[in-house]
């Protein structure tokens, strides 16, 4: 499978370590990656070192749609807010079937607090909004991946694992208080088609002010994640780093 993907790396460690794990999963050949969330260009030369793949900074549509177009990607995971991706809608380019990490349809109580809006769909939501209404899709939502939550032994096992992802766990660490989850490896496991999670289809709308998601009569039908064998799940990500 031929992957692109387009990330926010360089925040929450889990974008580097669902890089990591796309350049070593044996089914899926890295082609492309763009960054999003504002810094794009820090972002780029931490995915340059963390792939061997074409990187393009976000906020410019135009060589981003000729890169992704010259890439021909089967596949498109999107793990950052969706910037890039709502841009490659509006200049029309045909999108490979797409995964997004991002919204949430029931409230979850993640990082201390009752979130009822998701930080990638939240951080651009007229983006989240258009994609949402324009592609096909499947979601996996925070609700779901917030099971792929890290107890300090196994975080220590995943860096021994990839030594490369030292740095990104390290900076999160200084900054926050907070375990890391993967919820962007999981993203990827469901893009390359790995047996861990259950889905329904359900109607699905996102709110252009805050990015909020519902399901409505009125929405495009979507494939949504709504269950993970998180344990086995986190095995998975161990033994593609290891």
């Amino acid at each position: 499978m031929r992957l692109w993907i387009d990330t926010d790396v360089g925040d929450n460690p889990d974008d580097a370590v669902a890089l990591v794990c796309a350049a070593a999963h044996p089914a899926v050949e890295l082609v492309g990656v763009s960054t999003t969330g504002g810094r794009t260009e820090w972002r780029a030369a931490l995915a340059r070192r963390l792939v061997d793949a074409e990187v393009v900074p976000g906020e410019q549509p135009d060589a981003l749609a000729a890169t992704f177009a010259a890439a021909r990607p089967e596949a498109l995971l999107a793990i950052g807010p969706l910037t890039n991706l709502a841009a490659l809608v509006v200049l029309e380019v045909t999108l490979p079937p797409l995964t997004v990490m991002g919204g949430v349809l029931e409230a979850v109580r993640h990082r201390g607090r009752l979130r009822h809006v998701e930080w990638n769909f939240g951080s651009d939501p007229a983006a989240s909004s258009l994609v949402v209404a324009n592609a096909d899709l499947t979601l996996v939502p925070l609700e779901v991946t917030v099971a792929m939550r890290l107890e300090p032994e196994v975080l220590a096992k995943l860096v021994a694992c990839e030594r490369r992802l030292e740095p990104e766990v390290a900076r999160w660490s200084a900054e926050h208080d907070d375990p890391v989850v993967l919820h962007d490896p999981l993203a990827l496991l469901v893009a390359a088609g790995e047996p861990f999670v259950t889905t329904e289809s359900q109607r699905l709308v996102v709110d252009a002010h805050d990015g909020s998601v519902r399901v409505s009569d009125q929405g495009r039908e979507q494939t949504v994640v709504v269950g993970v064998d998180a344990p086995a799940a986190v095995d998975r990500v161990l033994g593609l780093l290891g």
